[in-house]
């Protein structure tokens, strides 16, 4: 029985001691893959060493162990990026924040470039160019594109008036105005950036248009476009959207490509917001149309489309007959409501209740608990 229990106690002891060996060795491969872990991770946040030209740009480095040269945008190369150039790290220069080159190369980003090397620099307003050509470079790519017909030694980057309205890149050379990167047909000696939207030269007017309704197009998809002979009055910018000219007022914006108004007179023009504006006090113009009859000393914006006096109400320029002035609220976008009626946009909706009616984002249908609508339109 006494051998029986010594065996026994043995035996568990070497299970034990097995087991403690196992166990021994289980914890070193952890420690062993944490190690290597922590090892990654510190090689990664210590492998951007210090900027090649802090002054110029915060997007090319050194490495920090290796005889390299780091492309990573602001820095952020865990969000953003990070490449290892082919670059020559001594006699890599720093042109500006996205440009360097180096013995034999040019970068833009960290793509090298087709470019003559010796002659390409970046100009005191930051563009690109060398000893033929200018050059452009879009919102997405990898290369540089050539301006073409533009005049490397007399191109030089073009400011509009104001600015908080330099959305794009305007630039001239001693033949031509070119936007983003693409010549126009102007006359080169009077053309003017008048505002946002809105240009002219000695002959004719201008807009400025981008098609609002492209998704994800890039700013060379702008185009300056010919809608009006110059009416022959010195322009006098209103807004951002607006000029006059003498007695002639011009809009262009996202929703109204072009619209010229001519009054008998225009004595005073009164800036209500960025689409509408009161001329003479008693004129209300939204969006490039004049809408008479309305009272300027009761008017309100409402939102976006609809307005009201003390008498009416008006969506997208068009009064609402028979909506209660008092009452009225916007309910979502194109709906609306009084205490007795539903609207969609200058129409009734017949038979909804106002009381109980509501718009459903996630589904885009307003119902007022039995009638459903679609687009304004009852649904089942």
């Amino acid at each position: 029985m006494k051998g029986d229990l010594k065996t026994g106690h043995l035996f568990y002891l070497a299970l034990a001691d097995k087991s403690l060996s196992m166990l021994k060795t289980i914890l070193v491969i952890i420690g062993f893959f944490f190690l290597a872990f922590v090892g990654y991770i510190v090689s990664l946040f210590m492998r951007v060493g210090k900027p090649v030209n802090a002054t110029l740009s915060n997007s090319y480095y050194h490495h920090r162990w290796k005889n390299k040269i780091i492309y990573s945008p602001m820095g952020n190369w865990f969000e953003l990026g990070y490449r290892e150039l082919e670059a020559d790290p001594e006699t890599f220069t720093v042109l500006s924040r996205e440009f360097a080159k180096d013995k034999q190369r040019v970068y833009w980003k960290d793509n090298v470039q087709n470019v003559d090397h010796t002659s390409f620099t970046i100009d005191e307003q930051g563009t690109p160019k060398d000893a033929q050509n200018v050059y452009y470079h879009y919102d997405y790519g990898d290369s540089l594109h050539i301006i073409k017909n533009a005049d490397a030694q007399t191109y030089e980057t073009y400011k509009p008036i104001k600015q908080e309205w330099s959305y794009y890149a305007w630039g001239r050379d001693k033949n031509a105005i070119f936007l983003n990167g693409n010549k126009l047909d102007v006359d080169r000696a009077t053309f003017t950036v008048l505002n946002a939207t809105l240009a002219s030269d000695s002959a004719n007017i201008y807009i400025i248009y981008r098609d609002y309704n492209q998704v994800g197009g890039s700013r060379a998809e702008v185009q300056v476009l010919k809608k009006a002979a110059h009416p022959g009055a010195v322009p006098k910018v209103i807004s951002e959207n607006y000029v006059q000219f003498g007695n002639a007022l011009v809009l262009s914006n996202w929703k109204v490509d072009f619209s010229l108004l001519t009054f008998d007179k225009i004595e005073a023009i009164k800036i209500i917001d960025e689409r509408n504006v009161v001329v003479n006090e008693t004129i209300l113009v939204s969006d490039g149309e004049r809408i008479d009859g309305v009272d300027i000393s009761s008017l309100e914006i409402l939102n976006r489309e609809f307005i009201k006096d003390k008498q009416y109400v008006f969506y997208d320029r068009k009064k609402i007959t028979g909506a209660d002035v008092a009452s009225f609220t916007p309910v979502y976008e194109e709906y609306s409501k009084d205490k007795t009626h539903v609207f969609y946009k200058d129409q009734t909706l017949t038979g909804a209740n106002p009381a109980t009616f509501t718009f459903d984002y996630a589904t885009n249908i307003a119902s007022d608990g039995k009638l459903r609508f679609k687009d304004g339109v009852v649904i089942e």
